[in-house]
C-alpha cells in the first residue's frame, strides 16, 4: 500500500502489503542505493526503513537514473553494453566481430540506430558515438521489450507512466471493454480491485535473473526481505539456491512465506507457500544433487525432476508417481531414486521406516548374491509392474516366491503384509536395491 506523506522529510509510503508492493520495494532499495554508489548523495536522504515501511521521496526516482540503473542492473541483456565492452580493445578476433554485428542487430531499436552499419576495426569510434549518442533509446527499449526484462513482468505499454485503474502487471492488465465483468465477482466491475503504482516498474529488479523468476515475500521486515532476494539474485540455479545450498534457511524463513514465481514462457505468475514443514524436509536433504536432473519422455518434452521434486514438497505431495517413472526406466536411476525415497520418507513422516529400509536394502543385496542375474531382473520386473498397477496384494505374493526361490529372509515384509501404502518408501528400497548400483548421480542425463 502506498500513501502520501505531508510536511515531513519524506513525501511517500510504502507498505509491504501485498507481494506488489513488497517487491517495489526491493527494486526501489536497489534502485537508491545504486544512485548512492554512484555518488549522487547519501543512503540517509534517499530512504528510511522501519520493520515493514519504507519512506521516500518520490522525486528521486528519475526516469534518466531509472534507466542508467537498469542498463547497470542488467548489464549481461543490454546489447550495446556488450558491444561497448568488446569495443575497448584495440584487436579484435573473427569471433568478436561476429558477435559485435550479431549485437548491431539484436533487435528493432539496434537495427533502428545502426542502420546497415557493420563493424570493422576502422569504424569503433563512429560505433561507440552512436551509443553514446543513443544511450537513452536504447537502454529504455531494449529494458521495455527484452524477454527476460520488463516484458516478462509487465504490459509494455505502461513503462514509465503514471498510474491506471489497472494494474500494469502481467495477467493483471486486462482489457477492460472485453473482460470487466468475467475477472469481477458476481459480474460486478466494481467488485475488481486491481491497484497499480508506477513503482511497480521496479518489481522486475526484485526477482532472481533466471528462466524462472523467484521473488521471496517474507515480507515482515524488509531488511530481511532485501536480504533474502539478494541471496538467489544472480543465481542461475535460485531452486538450488534457496532450497539446497542454504541449510540453514530457518534463519531467514523461520515462518509460512509466500514466493512468487515468473516464468518467461508464461504470461501469469505463479504463486508458492514455503511452510515450516516443508522447511525442516528442505534442511534434512542430504544430497540434493541427486534430484538436480532431467528426464526425456519424448523428444519434445522432458521432466525437470528439480523442479517436481520441489514442488512436491512445498504442497507436500509425496513422490511416488516419480519414483516409479525412474523405476520404469531402461537406465540406471539407482542413486537419483535412493535420494527421491529419502525425500518420499521425510514427505511421508519422518525416519519412522528407517530400521526396515535397512533391512530391505540388505535383503536385496543377499538375493543378488544368491541366485542368477537374469532371475533377479525378472523379479525385480515383476515387482515394477505389480507396484505400479497398484496391484499390492500380488507384489506381496511376488516378495514371498522370490523369497522361496533365494533362501533369504525378508524380514521388512511384515510391514507390507500389514499397511502397504504407509510402508510404500520400503517396497521402493528393496527393488531399487535388486541393481548394481550407480555410484554417480544422472545430473543432467537425459534418459533416451
Amino acid at each position: 500500500m502506498k500513501s502520501i506523506i505531508e510536511n515531513g522529510k519524506f513525501n511517500t509510503r510504502m507498505e509491504a502489503s501485498d507481494w506488489r508492493y513488497s517487491a517495489s520495494i526491493v527494486g526501489i532499495i536497489k534502485y537508491f542505493d545504486y544512485l548512492v554508489e554512484r555518488g549522487y548523495d547519501t543512503e540517509s536522504n534517499f530512504y528510511k526503513i522501519e520493520d515493514d515501511i519504507i519512506e521516500y521521496n518520490s522525486e528521486e526516482i528519475i526516469e534518466e537514473r531509472y534507466f542508467s540503473f537498469a542498463e547497470k542492473y542488467f548489464e549481461s541483456a543490454m546489447h550495446h553494453r556488450i558491444i561497448e565492452q568488446i569495443l575497448n580493445s584495440e584487436e579484435f578476433t573473427e569471433e568478436q566481430i561476429k558477435l559485435v554485428n550479431e549485437k548491431l542487430k539484436a533487435n528493432v531499436i539496434m537495427k533502428k540506430v545502426f542502420g546497415d552499419i557493420k563493424f570493422i576495426a576502422e569504424n569503433k569510434e563512429t560505433i561507440l558515438e552512436k551509443i553514446n549518442t543513443n544511450r537513452l533509446i536504447l537502454i529504455k527499449e531494449t529494458y521495455r521489450g527484452g524477454k527476460s526484462l520488463y516484458s516478462n513482468f509487465s504490459n509494455t505499454n505502461s513503462l514509465g507512466i503514471e498510474p491506471s485503474g489497472i494494474c500494469r502487471l502481467q495477467n493483471y492488465n486486462i482489457d477492460i471493454p472485453k473482460k470487466s465483468k468475467s475477472i469481477s465477482y458476481n459480474w460486478n466491475f466494481k467488485t475488481y480491485k486491481s491497484d497499480d503504482e508506477k513503482e511497480f516498474d521496479f518489481i522486475p529488479f526484485a526477482f532472481s535473473k533466471s528462466y524462472e523468476s523467484f521473488f521471496i515475500n517474507n515480507n515482515y521486515d524488509i531488511k530481511q526481505l532485501v536480504k533474502t532476494n539478494n541471496l538467489i539474485a544472480d543465481s542461475e540455479k535460485p531452486r538450488a539456491t534457496l532450497f539446497s545450498e542454504l541449510k540453514g534457511s530457518a534463519e531467514f524463513i523461520d515462518f509460512d512465506v509466500e514466493v512468487i514465481i515468473k516464468n518467461r514462457g508464461n504470461d501469469y505468475f505463479e504463486t508458492l507457500y514455503i511452510r515450516k514443514d516443508a522447511i525442516k524436509i528442505f534442511e534434512a536433504i542430504n544430497n540434493y544433487k541427486g534430484i538436480q536432473f532431467k528426464y526425456k519422455v519424448n523428444d519434445n518434452y522432458y521432466i525437470d525432476f528439480e523442479k517436481e521434486v520441489t514442488d512436491n514438497i512445498l504442497n507436500n505431495i509425496k513422490l511416488d508417481g516419480l519414483i516409479e517413472l525412474l523405476l520404469k526406466s531402461k537406465s540406471n536411476y539407482s542413486y537419483n531414486i535412493k535420494t527421491l525415497i529419502e525425500i518420499n520418507t521425510l514427505i511421508y513422516g519422518g525416519d519412522k521406516m528407517d530400521k526396515q529400509m535397512k533391512s530391505a536394502y540388505g535383503s536385496a543385496k543377499r538375493v543378488m548374491a544368491e541366485i542368477p542375474e537374469n532371475k533377479v531382473n525378472s523379479y525385480k520386473q515383476k515387482l515394477i509392474s505389480a507396484i505400479t498397477f497398484k496391484d499390492y496384494g500380488r507384489f506381496c505374493e511376488i516378495l514371498l516366491q522370490l523369497s522361496s526361490y533365494s533362501g533369504v529372509i525378508f524380514d521388512f515384509a511384515y510391514d507390507l503384509f500389514s499397511d502397504f501404502d504407509e510402508n510404500k518408501n520400503i517396497a521402493y528400497t528393496f527393488i531399487n536395491a535388486l541393481n548394481n548400483e550407480s555410484k554417480k548421480d544422472n545430473g543432467g542425463k537425459k534418459d533416451e
